[in-house]
């Protein structure tokens, strides 16, 4: 089956293989990346030794699997050439529903479907203003992130919950050969965002829409479904990422996943999707991800302020991209 509508004049065979090559090499981001945390990684390990420990990387691993949920969904909305501003709210309210599963006696299965059923919920209203109604995303989700906040404080009259039940508590305690569950899972999801991305007609709607919106709709694509499905599987890992955070800190509130929104856009952006869309990385997004987590995780451990720590996190997503478009603006005037 041939990629271009049918409507669309065939590119010759070079043409086809100048495209690809194009599209290959222009996600240099993670390359970039990769050796500056390795390098990093070096350093810190021969600053702390407490750095290599496996209690130290079980540590690293837990929260780097709730923001990768997010990533990952994060990921596919940018790449039709959206935004989520909404994705740290839609976790609040997640938890929160846990939370108020958790003071009705609800059984451990039940609290956690509440956490997919209501993110996937948000997430759905998000495709329907943007896919159906046509709305900015920006604006859209900047106002459902007001919208999601206001309903999570509501629901839980601004309160934390805590008191939940062990069998929703195991997600942090449970391991296998030494490895978190949570981090587990995180990689199911690596494995499923590959297929849906690569081997899916879903996966190609999604680069035509953020390629050109416009010409994806006139070649006859499902826009509006398709975004439609983007926005509720970013939901549905939002709610995901509520039922393992709230496992690994034993409380909820409306307001814990607000961090996780913008570590989840400078994670995508590091690993090298334009964020006008059109492209999509899932080894690029767990690259940025996983960057920041061990960065921080490092400089934690060496007794760098908070304050500095923001700043040097921050630089190395300016220099990863500054240098990325550099070697993608040589490259293409080498063409």
């Amino acid at each position: 089956m041939s990629f271009y509508p049918p409507t669309l004049v065939q590119p010759s065979p070079p043409e086809r293989a100048r495209a690809a090559s194009l599209r290959f090499s222009g996600n240099t981001e993670p390359f970039i990346v990769m050796p500056l945390v390795l390098l990093f990684c070096i350093y810190a390990g021969y600053r702390n030794a407490d750095f290599w420990s496996g209690l130290n990387w079980q540590l690293l691993l837990q929260p780097l699997a709730e923001a990768g949920l997010v990533s990952i969904g994060m990921m596919f909305v940018i790449a039709t050439g959206g935004i989520d501003l909404s994705a740290g709210s839609i976790v609040g309210v997640a938890a929160v529903m846990m939370g108020i599963g958790t003071h009705h006696g609800w059984p451990v299965w039940a609290m956690e479907f509440a956490a997919l059923a209501t993110g996937a919920a948000c997430g759905a209203f998000n495709g329907i203003l943007i896919g159906w109604l046509r709305l900015s995303p920006i604006l859209a989700t900047l106002g459902t992130m007001i919208l999601f906040s206001g309903l999570g404080l509501a629901l839980s009259s601004g309160a934390s919950f805590a008191g939940f039940p062990d069998g929703l508590l195991w997600w942090n305690d449970a391991t296998l050969l030494g490895i978190p569950v949570e981090f587990l899972v995180f990689v199911v999801v690596i494995a499923l965002a590959v297929v849906l991305l690569h081997a899916t007609l879903w996966g190609r709607y999604v680069i035509a829409i953020g390629s050109n919106h416009e010409a994806a709709r006139y070649s006859g694509y499902p826009v509006r479904l398709s975004l439609f499905a983007v926005y509720s599987f970013q939901g549905l890992l939002c709610g995901g990422a509520a039922v393992l955070l709230t496992a690994r800190l034993a409380s909820a509130r409306a307001d814990m996943g607000q961090g996780l929104m913008l570590m989840a856009i400078a994670a995508v952006v590091l690993g090298g999707a334009p964020i006008a869309g059109g492209s999509a990385s899932v080894l690029g997004t767990v690259t940025g991800v996983s960057a920041f987590y061990i960065v921080q995780n490092g400089l934690l451990l060496l007794g760098v302020p908070a304050f500095v720590q923001y700043a040097l996190t921050s630089a190395l997503l300016l220099v990863a991209v500054g240098l990325g478009n550099l070697l993608r603006g040589r490259g293409e005037e080498e063409r």
